[in-house]
């Protein structure tokens, strides 16, 4: 039993695994009283009063004291990367909600990252988007306190799950799911709905939370693309011609019409800010001691070489390879795979 389990661990992806059993002992360490939340959390309004109060304290210290003070309040910096650790449901919810928020962010986030998702199992590639909308995460949500709600507490772990979300909701938007394990939907509508049950459970502040995820998801596949946040979102945008979308996608030899043209009618068709891949730059690789030879950045004006095994190159083919995936988790049910697979037939057949 236990080395079945140590199999399992070992099988899911690092950044997943990372994320995952971190997590898990997080919430162990405040269960048991090992840890608390002020240790934890990072609060910017918090952290520029305790600067605040060493400047005035400075005044009347010397400066050996006064940059020891200072010194030590850098350190507790590394607030900022543990926030990413506590769920939701440990803020005031409760245990099973926080165990519900793990489980929801490791089962999108190895989706995301395996060898059938977005990065094909690229560990530095997957670890650089992690980072990048981790980043945006940290300034969207200082923007929306500085402008909007001073008293609004982030939780930066709903946040990176929901982006997280977001970003495989657009992979794989024709994958049929279902919310909660009871409405059927496509992929591509998760997010909406997401948004939606967090307002109306767990009330404004909690959709906040998911909003600003997407919108940080939205603003890595426009760095991915290449292409203009907002502007991208125009039907005839970079030249875009949504009228021919469906006409000849996926048309093969041997396929009849009216198939053709059913399967068109309920198929969603990648938007301009959903090609191209981001791959994580050559020191980041060097650093890591990665290869970097398995990936290749593609944006949406340029295409991969047909040669290269890269996540990018899998991207046009998503439709045929990657959809009607299943796991053990309810949101994927294994007897739905309705998406069109391809069904291609040769001359002589």
């Amino acid at each position: 039993m236990a080395q079945t389990l140590a199999d399992r661990v070992k099988a899911i992806p690092p950044v997943t695994r990372f994320f995952t059993i971190t997590s898990v002992l997080v919430c162990l360490a405040i269960r048991l009283e090992f840890l608390s939340f002020d240790q934890l959390l990072w609060r910017w309004h918090y952290e520029i009063q305790d600067y605040r109060r060493i400047y005035e304290y400075s005044k009347y210290a010397s400066r050996s004291q006064t940059a020891k003070n200072v010194f030590f309040q850098f350190i507790q910096s590394y607030r900022i990367f543990t926030s990413f650790l506590v769920p939701s449901g440990m803020l005031g919810s409760g245990p099973l909600d926080a165990v519900l928020d793990i489980y929801f962010f490791y089962t999108f986030a190895n989706h995301l990252e395996s060898s059938q998702g977005k990065f094909k199992g690229n560990f530095a590639d997957c670890l650089w988007f992690t980072l990048v909308t981790g980043t945006s995460i940290v300034f969207a949500s200082l923007v929306y306190n500085v402008v909007f709600d001073m008293r609004h507490m982030e939780v930066y772990h709903s946040m990176m799950s929901t982006c997280i979300i977001y970003v495989w909701s657009r992979y794989s938007k024709n994958s049929m799911i279902n919310f909660f394990g009871v409405i059927p939907l496509k992929a591509y509508y998760l997010p909406l709905f997401n948004m939606g049950a967090r307002l109306i459970i767990s009330g404004f502040d909690s959709s906040v939370d998911v909003f600003v995820g997407i919108l940080c998801g939205y603003l890595y596949q426009c760095i991915q693309s290449d292409t203009m946040p907002f502007y991208n979102l125009y039907p005839t945008s970079y030249g875009q011609n949504p009228s021919a979308h469906g006409a000849n996608n996926g048309r093969r030899v041997g396929s009849s019409g009216s198939r053709e043209e059913n399967i068109s009618n309920d198929w969603i068709e990648d938007s301009i800010f959903d090609k191209g891949y981001l791959k994580a730059p050559l020191w980041f690789y060097n650093l890591l001691g990665y290869p970097s030879n398995n990936s290749v950045r593609v944006t949406a004006f340029t295409r991969a070489p047909h040669h290269s095994r890269t996540a990018s190159a899998s991207a046009p083919m998503k439709k045929e390879t990657n959809e009607g995936e299943t796991s053990g988790f309810s949101w994927f049910p294994n007897e739905e795979k309705v998406v069109f697979q391809g069904k291609g037939r040769r001359l002589g057949d």
